[in-house]
């Protein structure tokens, strides 16, 4: 390969340029597709598909708040504990954006359906909480540096009219309400590859078009004509909107000539221009034309011109004297002077030859990669097509000297992230999306063809019979494994929300955020006895500490963590084997997230007359990411005040005979969202006077000893049962039809239990008897159903999908 040329054409200045290679599809949706992790869930009915949940928590004492959004903000009154008020003010301001306004008294919380960034909370501290769609977030996470957006509108006379197109540092969105200057469905906003972004359309008869956009414009065409711009209301020059860097090139800048290429075929083209001495080549946007600075490069001297061309556009050059060679490779129509140009008629006389012709920056990944739209002059080929709903893995091995090349014939991608080749050029790896297509092209025959997942096998164009494989002297499966695109997936094991924290879950604590680390029973409870608020007493993944008799107290304020779900770990190993009545005590704003905490009877159904608790809640604390398991009584147990938040946690094998309660709440009104619950005895309880539970996107795992949700007579207050998972058909118990809910009593207020997903096919009837046997919704105690209500559950195993239930979540907890 010949040396590489210089940095492609910029903005004439000496600075230092990064060039950029062309990214391939899937990574660029790597680098920009990710949001916040969990997921979004739109709690709110009638809320924007775009929008959040945000809820505002107050603790011991009641706070008056006030936020700023770039989007609506809209109340949510019907969130239970965290629900807005009419006392809480919701208005637009005058420059768009919108402000919330209220109190959330103490131990409840106000909720809000906002679309846009918030970009401003007061009060900036206090004791308060912050949650966006049921994750925690701090008012640094949560508040944005707003972006300045400027306004521009382009305008005509009543006989005028301008075919323009402009290009940003920042996003462009089309102005739809601004009379007779709105933008129209025809104008047309692009995000461009190097980041920057396009609007182009056509307005005229005295109409205009308005857009508005962040950051700077960096080019506008035309410079000149029959039109007016206006910057935020003010009339400014295209010279004056480009900060006058833009040179005026749609005209011939005073050029004798110019020459084009337009791409025509499926793909990109390459091109090689070169003119005599002193053509001082210049790029423009000449008749459509795009100067793209990654894909074009001018030599030093003027009289060298190269560049990539996709199909459909168009590269100008405009030059002094006369042309002496024109190359293009791949499918591009060439024009001089507005005529085609016969490329047998170059080289002329005097051209410099070939040797230039190449080492681009945009043509680095192509370096080694054949012309590989042919046969290669292989004997075979071998392709897999994605067939299913998700991506596909696949392993091929063939003879040696098969010399494996990946190539794009019949369609097929070449994706250098998702393919892989042996240097002896006898196995290939790959991963394929639904619907594309790989193609290896190879001599001799084929040893061994794998698939994992849903993909389609063809040899030379007929389907393959993966059963025939593999064949005598393939080298077995060892190899078939731990490629790049395959590590990503060890740590992502769902895009959507992290169902019982571990792995994909945002709101970790690291051991750098630690103000004390401890790995034994004594030094925990001395951190313990002497931490402020805003103290963390961190455990490292790698201990293991029995805490024998329990009751370690966690202060207001202070944090215990360990690293569940931080690259891979397990969170550190809390036991005990004794029968603590609490292992954790947590007192107001407490938090205790991310540790194992196993109690001394893992998978019994112990009775004997054990109490053991895992935690006991008392005030507005907070459990996440832990893994629960092995109570006697309960796993956490929210006992006195109000706020308890329980999330992303897995909860389990808490069963002894006649108590075993997953979440067990005496009192307060906690929210238990994004947990996974699995051979409990009930996963969720109250005592009989307990006002009651919000219970949210969980899941409920296959085994149970007896129903899952459950109310103690004389049944509380009220419960908002929504979107949970309860796959429990059967109870272990007797072997009867799981009750998946019962309350037992009536409700002073209401229960209402509504867009679930019973496993269990025996829908309640609203006429008929609440207390039928087997059926997935019971009410005791009364003859006709009283303060329970329930609608639009879906009833049985197919009845639905785990992303119907719980938006963006596939179900992988499940077994």
């Amino acid at each position: 390969m010949v040396d590489r040329n210089d940095i492609p054409t910029a903005d004439g200045s000496d600075d230092e340029h990064e060039t950029n290679s062309p990214i391939g599809r899937r990574r660029m949706l790597q680098l920009v597709g990710v949001g916040l992790a969990g997921g979004a869930v739109a709690s709110s009915a009638g809320a924007a598909d775009d929008s959040v949940r945000l809820e505002i928590v107050a603790a011991a004492d009641a706070v008056d708040y006030s936020f700023t959004a770039t989007g609506a903000i809209e109340r949510i009154s019907d969130g239970g504990f965290t629900a807005a008020e009419s006392s809480d003010e919701v208005t637009q301001n005058a420059d768009g954006t919108w402000t919330a306004t209220g109190r959330a008294e103490a131990g409840y919380g106000d909720a809000f359906s906002v679309a846009g960034d918030v970009i401003d909370f007061q009060p900036a501290d206090g004791a308060y909480r912050l949650y966006v769609d049921g994750e925690r977030r701090s008012r640094d996470d949560l508040v944005v540096e707003r972006t300045t957006t400027k306004r521009l509108e382009i305008t005509t006379p009543a006989d005028g009219s301008v075919t323009y197109e402009f290009t940003t540092t920042g996003e462009i969105t089309k102005v739809l309400d601004n009379g007779d200057r709105s933008a129209e469905d025809n104008d047309e906003v692009v995000q461009n590859a190097d980041g920057t972004w396009t609007a182009a359309g056509l307005t005229g008869n005295g109409y205009g078009d308005t857009f508005t956009f962040e950051g700077e414009v960096v080019s506008f065409s035309p410079m000149e004509g029959d039109f007016g711009l206006l910057l935020d209301g003010q009339e400014v020059t295209a010279d004056e909107l480009t900060g006058g860097d833009q040179q005026d090139d749609t005209q011939s800048a005073d050029r004798e000539n110019w020459y084009a290429y337009e791409g025509s075929g499926d793909t990109w083209s390459d091109y090689y221009l070169e003119v005599e001495d002193g053509g001082d080549l210049l790029a423009t946007t000449r008749d459509g034309a795009v100067v793209e600075s990654d894909f074009h490069w001018i030599s030093e001297d003027g009289t060298k011109a190269a560049g990539r061309v996709d199909p459909g556009e168009r590269h100008v050059y405009e030059f002094d004297g006369g042309v002496l060679d024109s190359t293009v490779e791949g499918e591009a129509d060439a024009y001089v002077n507005g005529n085609s140009s016969d490329l047998s008629w170059y080289p002329r006389p005097g051209a410099t030859g070939d040797s230039w012709k190449g080492g681009f920056p945009w043509q680095e990944s192509d370096d080694e990669q054949q012309d590989d739209t042919q046969s290669a002059e292989r004997e075979n080929w071998y392709a897999y097509e994605g067939a299913g709903e998700s991506w596909s893995d696949y392993y091929l091995e063939v003879e040696d000297g098969g010399d494996l090349l990946a190539t794009t014939r019949d369609g097929a991608v070449v994706e250098d992230e998702f393919h892989w080749i042996s240097e002896d050029g006898t196995k290939a790896a790959g991963r394929v999306d639904p619907g594309e297509r790989h193609v290896y092209e190879f001599d001799g025959g084929v040893l061994d063809s794998t698939v994992e997942g849903e993909a389609d096998a063809y040899v030379n164009g007929s389907p393959s019979d993966l059963s025939w494989y593999p064949q005598p002297g393939a080298t077995g499966d060892e190899w078939k494994g731990g490629f790049p695109w395959q590590d990503e997936e060890e740590t992502t094991i769902s895009d959507g929300p992290s169902i019982g924290g571990g792995p994909g879950y945002a709101n970790t604590v690291t051991r750098a955020e630690a103000d004390v680390v401890v790995t034994g029973r004594s030094a925990l409870r001395d951190a313990l006895s002497s931490a402020s608020s805003g103290d963390v007493v961190f455990v490292p993944g790698s201990a293991s500490i029995d805490l024998a008799s329990g009751e370690f107290h966690v202060p207001d304020g202070v944090t215990v963590a360990s690293n569940r779900g931080v690259d891979g770990g397990d969170g550190a190993m809390l036991y005990t084997d004794e029968e603590a009545e609490e292992c954790f005590i947590l007192h107001g704003d407490a938090r205790l997230t991310g540790v194992q905490l196993k109690g001394p009877h893992p998978g019994d159904d112990w009775s004997g007359s054990s109490g053991a608790g895992a935690v006991a809640i008392r005030g507005a604390s907070e459990v996440d990411n832990c893994d629960v398991w092995g109570f006697s009584h309960h796993g956490i147990r929210p006992d006195q005040g109000d706020g308890a938040h329980i999330h992303h946690n897995v909860v389990r094998e808490i069963n002894k005979s006649g108590l075993g309660y997953g979440i067990g709440a005496a009192s307060g009104t906690p929210v238990i969202e994004y947990n996974y619950f699995n051979y409990n005895r009930h996963s969720i309880a109250t005592s009989g006077e307990n006002p009651g539970y919000v219970l949210r996107y969980n899941h409920f795992g296959p085994k149970e000893v007896m129903h899952n949700i459950d109310a103690h007579p004389p049944a509380g207050r009220r419960y908002e049962i929504h979107n949970n998972v309860v796959e429990t058909i059967r109870r272990e118990w007797d072997d009867n039809l799981n009750h998946a809910v019962d309350i037992r009593g009536v409700p002073d207020d209401v229960a209402t239990i509504t867009d679930n997903w019973f496993f269990n096919d025996n829908a309640p009837d609203p006429n008929g008897a609440p207390d039928q046997g087997g059926q997935t919704i019971v009410q005791e105690d009364v003859s006709e159903w009283t303060n329970v209500s329930f609608s639009a559950n879906y009833y049985g195993e197919g009845a639905a999908t785990y992303s119907d239930v719980i938006p963006g979540y596939d179900g992988w907890r499940s077994p």
